[in-house]
C-alpha cells in the first residue's frame, strides 16, 4: 500500500514538472516552435514518462491551460470563503485577481495569449467540468446575497464581466507590454470601488 501511493506521488510530481517546465517553453518559444524533447529535456523526465501523461504538444499544452484555470479558480473560491460580507467579498476579489496575476505571471499570461484551437480542444471537456464547478460554487455564494437585496440578481456572465472585466483589461495591458508597471494597491483600489457600485443592489435608472 505504501508503495502504491509512493509510485502515484511520484507520478504526480513527475507530471506537474512536465507541466511546469511545458509552460516555461511555450511562453519563452511558442506552441509551434517548442518540441517535445526540450519539454522533455526540461523537467528531467523520460521519453517514456511524458507520453505517459500526454500523447501529443497539443494534450500537454491543453493540461497547461487546464491547471492555470484550476489554479486561479482555487485561489478565487478560497478569497471569497473569508467573507460573509458582501462588499467585503466584491472588493477582496478584485485585489486577489490583480495580485494573482502580477504573482504568477506566466499562468495569467498563458491564460491570456493561448488561443490555439487545437489546444483549447484538447481542454475542453475538461475545462467545462472546471467551470462548471465553479459557477455552482459562485452562485451559492451569490444567490444569499441577491435574495436579501444586497448584491443584484445578474446573470452570470454579467456579474463576472462587472467585477473583473476592468481589472482583467489592466492586467492584460500590462502582460502584453502595454503599460509598464503592474497592477498595484491603488489599481485595487479604484477597481474594487468601481466593481462594488456595479453590483451592489439599488441601483437606480
Amino acid at each position: 500500500m505504501a508503495a502504491t501511493r509512493t509510485a502515484a506521488r511520484q507520478g504526480s510530481d513527475r507530471r506537474a514538472a512536465i507541466i511546469d517546465a511545458a509552460l516555461n517553453r511555450f511562453l519563452a518559444q511558442g506552441l509551434s516552435a517548442t518540441s517535445l524533447r526540450q519539454i522533455q529535456r526540461d523537467a528531467h523526465v523520460s521519453n517514456g514518462s511524458l507520453f505517459h501523461h500526454f500523447p501529443s504538444k497539443e494534450a500537454l499544452a491543453g493540461a497547461v491551460y487546464v491547471d492555470c484555470v484550476t489554479r486561479y479558480q482555487q485561489a478565487f473560491l478560497a478569497e471569497l470563503g473569508r467573507h460573509e460580507d458582501a462588499q467585503q467579498a466584491v472588493r477582496a476579489i478584485v485585489g486577489m485577481h490583480l495580485r494573482w496575476c502580477v504573482d504568477h505571471p506566466e499562468m495569467a499570461r498563458f491564460l491570456i495569449t493561448m488561443t490555439e484551437p487545437a489546444v483549447l480542444g484538447a481542454a475542453a471537456a475538461e475545462l467545462m467540468s472546471l467551470n462548471e464547478r465553479f459557477a455552482v460554487a459562485l452562485h451559492e455564494w451569490w444567490r444569499p446575497h441577491a435574495h436579501y437585496g444586497t448584491l443584484r440578481s445578474l446573470s452570470p456572465a454579467h456579474s463576472q464581466a462587472l467585477w473583473l472585466g476592468p481589472a482583467q483589461e489592466l492586467v492584460r495591458a500590462w502582460l502584453l507590454g502595454v503599460i509598464s508597471d503592474p497592477p498595484g494597491r491603488g489599481d485595487a483600489q479604484v477597481l474594487a470601488d468601481a466593481a462594488w457600485l456595479s453590483l451592489r443592489a439599488g441601483l437606480t435608472t
